[in-house]
């Protein structure tokens, strides 16, 4: 009796401690998406499948200090839309460029540098800074053919007095009307969007 309640004992030990080990997995793509955060790269994906088959013009709208500067497209941009397009933004060599990209199922893509502007400390002497966050659109209003679809806001970091520092916080979602608080801080954003029409491909 004594040796098989010493059997189980030690049986217990041993499940006790391999229930304590540390396994090590094979890291998955969200492991990775921390670090690609960390570097600038963001990747947003829209289902589109309601619109399949549709045409749409990709459509990217810079504002100055609030004020709607146009299109920075001047050439046709039509795509037929899928199941989903993603909005993507990666950096370049230089602090004042990123790159960004809408890519759709078939693989087209259209792609492009984006130019950014500074932000100025009072401060002469700190150096200015390039630094712009990225956030998606309120979808929750389904979007009609001939309409405008803002999916992603692209925009500055701005300079609070106040607090001395360089900030960009506020909604983590964007209305799509750009009444949000965060956008009315922004001196400088883009929009990405796409217009859909009503015909198909």
């Amino acid at each position: 009796m004594k040796h098989t309640i010493f059997t189980v004992l030690l049986a217990l030990v041993a499940l006790a401690g391999q229930a304590q080990k540390v396994k090590m997995n094979k890291p998955s793509l969200d492991d990775y998406l921390p670090l690609l955060q960390a570097k600038g790269y963001m990747a947003y994906s829209f289902n589109t499948k309601k619109f399949k088959g549709k045409v749409a013009n990709v459509v990217v709208e810079e504002y100055v200090n609030g004020k709607d500067v146009g299109n920075i497209f001047d050439w046709d941009t039509s795509i037929s839309l899928g199941k989903k397009i993603v909005v993507g933004f990666s950096p370049l060599e230089n602090d004042s460029t990123f790159k960004f990209t809408f890519s759709v199922e078939d693989g087209a893509t259209f792609n492009g540098p984006l130019k950014l502007r500074p932000v100025y400390h009072p401060n002469d002497s700190i150096k200015p800074i390039y630094r712009y966050v990225a956030r998606p659109f309120d979808l929750s209003k389904p979007g009609e053919p001939g309409s405008f679809i803002p999916l992603v806001l692209y925009g500055s970091f701005w300079y609070d007095a106040e607090d001395d520092v360089f900030r960009c916080c506020g909604e983590n979602i964007i209305k799509p009307d750009l009444s949000s608080n965060i956008v009315k801080e922004m001196p400088h954003f883009y929009v990405f969007g796409i217009k859909i029409n009503s015909t198909t491909k």
